[in-house]
């Protein structure tokens, strides 16, 4: 009998630790699924979570151009206008940068008549630009018929190059490039004459009293693009 009963036991004992080893297998896989799926599956939405997003803004440029023309007559200064209404730049475009560029070539036909002197500038007032920008040419002046170019750059920070930005939403980034302010108003230039006498000119007829001046505009515009990218 006491050997039946310890055949018994063990048989028992064997079943027991069968089950604590099977239960310990089922605790141990459980953590490891846990652990997986913590490390693993969860590890895209907790970077998610405390990740800046990143974004990536590109601009497509394009430009409009044009030109005009005064006769200012001698000791006088005309003005030439420009503005987003006058030259009908699309509402979804913002400005960039202003070139204008003077010329005049002496017209009088009086033989030896030396260039007139011509001065132009742009006040910095007027039109909503990034006046202080140190690429700026407000003001310029000649006698001796020199193309002058004056240039204005209007949207502040503006380069054209690729921009990568971290954090806020695709509809900050794109407010911070489509502010219409920038370039409203009107843009003045200025241009004066003196003409300049060619000898001889006390003589009827012969005096040169005026000048013409052509002035060739082109505005350099940009449409902004957002879209949100990887950190790498």
């Amino acid at each position: 009998m006491s050997d039946d009963r310890s055949l018994t036991f063990l048989a028992k004992e064997d079943d027991s630790g069968k089950a604590i080893a099977l239960l310990t297998a089922v605790v141990v896989l459980g953590l490891t699924f846990h652990a997986y799926s913590f490390f693993f599956i969860k590890n895209d939405d907790i970077l998610n979570k405390y990740t800046e997003p990143v974004f990536s803004l590109t601009y497509q440029e394009s430009n409009l151009q044009g030109s005009d023309s005064m006769l200012i007559a001698d000791g006088d200064t005309d003005t030439f206008q420009l503005s987003r209404d006058l030259i009908e730049a699309d509402a979804s475009l913002m400005m960039a940068k202003i070139t204008l560029t003077v010329s005049y070539e002496e017209t009088s036909g009086q033989v030896a008549d030396p260039c007139d002197e011509v001065q132009a500038q742009i006040p910095p007032n007027g039109m909503v630009a990034d006046w202080q920008h140190p690429d700026n040419v407000l003001a310029d002046a000649n006698d001796d018929c020199a193309t002058m170019t004056l240039v204005v750059h209007v949207y502040p920070g503006y380069t054209g190059e690729v921009k990568r930005e971290e954090g806020e939403t695709a509809a900050y980034w794109e407010a911070m490039w489509t502010n219409a302010s920038h370039g409203s108003g009107v843009l003045e230039l200025q241009v004066s004459v003196d003409t300049n006498q060619a000898p001889g000119s006390f003589l009827p007829g012969s005096n040169d009293d005026s000048e013409e001046v052509n002035v060739q505009w082109t505005v350099e515009l940009f449409e902004v693009s957002v879209e949100a990218t990887s950190m790498t």
